[in-house]
């Protein structure tokens, strides 16, 4: 009778457990620490440099640089999309040697920022989140993506990268998932 006790008592704790790595990878990885990006669509310059910056401050060992769009390895405009938000990586025996990323119009530059994270994760290497708040869950509105709180009205989602995000990308690229400091959401 106990150790039918002391299973079930298990068996309980190990499905009550969530995850701690929930990330998803897609596959490859970027040889280099440092990828180059160009954005060709000035209106959102603010967004995809926000969004680099918040890779390039998440503790992840790489570092999204701007660049001329002779020398960038990633593409960022509208021309490039099928749908809103879409990363077209090119991979070579397994590694990523660049990508392109569409961006559609009609987002503010702060929910823009949030689909440029994302499509920024995709070219890193990794996929749709689809078991915990994440910025790689498939879809973003209304200022945040599918399965994470909406801001406050008048707010954004300025936490642009979630911790499962960085620790599958610090399971690529090596470095360490920096502690999250300041408010998820801010004044607009």
């Amino acid at each position: 009778m106990r150790r039918a006790v002391f299973l079930v008592a298990a068996t309980a704790a190990l499905l009550g457990t969530a995850r701690a790595d929930a990330y998803r990878l897609h596959g490859g990885k970027w040889q280099t620490r440092t990828i180059t990006y160009y954005a060709e669509t000035p209106a959102y310059a603010w967004s995809v440099d926000t969004a680099a910056y918040a890779w390039n401050t998440s503790g992840v060992r790489i570092q999204f640089v701007k660049s001329t769009r002779a020398n960038a390895k990633v593409l960022i405009g509208i021309r490039w999309y099928k749908q809103a938000g879409d990363a077209l990586v090119q991979r070579v025996g397994g590694r990523i040697v660049s990508a392109r990323v569409g961006i559609q119009t009609g987002h503010d530059r702060y929910e823009m920022a949030l689909i440029v994270a994302h499509e920024l994760g995709h070219v890193l290497g990794l996929d749709h989140e689809l078991g915990l708040c994440a910025t790689m869950n498939p879809s973003v509105g209304n200022d945040h993506t599918t399965l994470c709180s909406a801001p406050p009205a008048g707010m954004w989602t300025c936490r642009l990268l979630q911790q499962d995000d960085v620790r599958g990308a610090v399971k690529l690229y090596g470095g360490s998932v920096r502690p999250w400091r300041g408010a998820a959401f801010c004044s607009r």
